[in-house]
């Protein structure tokens, strides 16, 4: 069915949809959902972050992120201490996280992989290119 309205968001958010269900299946061995992938990702290359920049590196509110770092923290995959400032967290990866993440990497490259197979080159550069600029323009 067309929609009755073309609409950016919503084209966006159906392709989210399914490209995040081919992510999340191909992390499933692992326990793992794309969302947390990224945020383990994310915080793996920084070391240590602060949840603020954190936040703002991953485009989310520091509330959504503090909910995803429980959950990431409970299962035993992230630590945080206080910073300097009482306000401030900062979070790593624990060592059991450092080893899902080496796990999960190639599950992921074969999700990325599968991707790259559908898109042409030029397509694929066009669509990180463009979806940047979305991102800028929204915000």
């Amino acid at each position: 069915m067309k929609p009755p309205t073309p609409c950016l968001c919503d084209m966006l958010r159906q392709s989210t949809r399914a490209v995040t269900r081919l992510y999340d299946e191909a992390l499933r061995p692992v326990d793992l959902r794309i969302t947390q992938y990224t945020v383990l990702e994310y915080i793996g290359a920084l070391d240590e972050a602060r949840v603020r920049d954190l936040g703002k590196a991953l485009g989310l509110e520091e509330t959504t992120l503090t909910r995803s770092l429980a959950t990431l923290e409970s299962r035993g995959w992230v630590q945080s201490r206080p910073g300097e400032d009482r306000r401030e967290r900062l979070v790593s990866l624990t060592t059991a996280g450092k080893h899902l993440l080496a796990k999960a990497r190639p599950l992921w490259e074969s999700a990325q992989a599968r991707m790259r197979e559908h898109l042409p080159k030029a397509a694929w550069d066009q669509l990180f290119r463009g979806l940047a600029r979305v991102a800028e323009a929204a915000a």
